[in-house]
């Protein structure tokens, strides 16, 4: 049975978005002065915190990163439960079966 899940699911893209965000939020808390506070203030900082430090551009980016992120997990959860794909390990999440010797 092939995953359904995988229908709008875009690889390249997911990628792309995931490198872009990763490298625009290091950025965002060496430079941005509301966050730079926040660190000061708390040890803490929320994701949410960040999103909303974002512009109108990067907020429909990450829109569109936490779509394919929700298919990327939902195809996860498909293989997972009919036996294929990477393991799930409480706590850590899915894993890659040629990384994982810890089984």
């Amino acid at each position: 049975m092939e995953n359904p899940n995988l229908e709008n699911w875009d690889e390249a893209r997911y990628k792309e978005l995931n490198t872009y965000f990763r490298i625009k939020i290091e950025q965002m808390l060496q430079t941005n002065p509301n966050l730079l506070a926040q660190q000061q203030e708390s040890s803490t900082l929320h994701l949410q915190q960040l999103v909303a430090e974002f512009g109108e551009e990067d907020k429909e980016r990450w829109e569109e990163f936490i779509r394919l992120d929700k298919l990327k997990m939902e195809a996860a959860m498909w293989d997972h439960l009919h036996g294929r794909g990477s393991r799930y390990r409480p706590g850590i999440g899915f894993t890659n079966p040629d990384q994982d010797t810890s089984w």
